[in-house]
């Protein structure tokens, strides 16, 4: 099995064991039913801040905040409820606390569409960017593998050239 291979499915693994707008040229988009990262990685080891929601049911959203690397991280799974145009409430189902998001539209930044200023999250990340096809829809699915972000990463890399060689493991990288 190559390396890339094993990592694929490392990463693989890894998520189903953890189980547990934004402006541009083009418009706004949504926060929900999408990857935001803080930085497109350029190694597996780099770390990064990412969250994402997807649709539980009508009107329901379960997402997760995600700090680490494609390697090792850590999540916290939430129930998002929104609270308007520019605004949501979190219930993080580990502790059932609460969080008050605020979201700002900003510029994207070379190689991104959309871009998004977070006030209130936990994790401590102000900038959040997405590109169009990081797309995440997957209604019904209403278990925390629905926001897992590593395995999001490792599918979106499946199509994303810069994602792509951040997955590649040469002999450099390897232990």
């Amino acid at each position: 099995m190559s390396r890339t291979a094993a990592l694929r499915v490392g990463l693989s693994v890894l998520a189903c064991s953890l189980v547990a707008t934004a402006c541009s040229g083009s418009g706004e988009a949504s926060p929900t039913e999408r990857l935001w990262v803080s930085a497109v990685p350029t190694s597996a080891k780099q770390q990064l801040s990412a969250f994402v929601t997807s649709r539980t049911g009508e009107g329901k959203y379960l997402g997760a905040f995600f700090q680490g690397s494609a390697l090792r991280g850590s999540h916290d799974v939430f129930e998002w409820k929104d609270d308007g145009k520019h605004a949501a409430t979190l219930k993080f189902l580990q502790d059932g606390k609460t969080a008050r998001l605020r979201f700002e539209t900003c510029t994207p930044s070379r190689g991104f569409d959309h871009c998004l200023l977070v006030h209130g999250d936990p994790t401590g990340a102000k900038k959040y960017q997405s590109r169009k096809r990081w797309t995440v829809r997957r209604p019904g699915k209403k278990t925390a593998d629905a926001v897992m972000i590593p395995q999001l990463l490792l599918e979106f890399a499946q199509d994303d050239e810069d994602l792509g060689a951040a997955f590649a493991i040469d002999d450099a990288d390897a232990p």
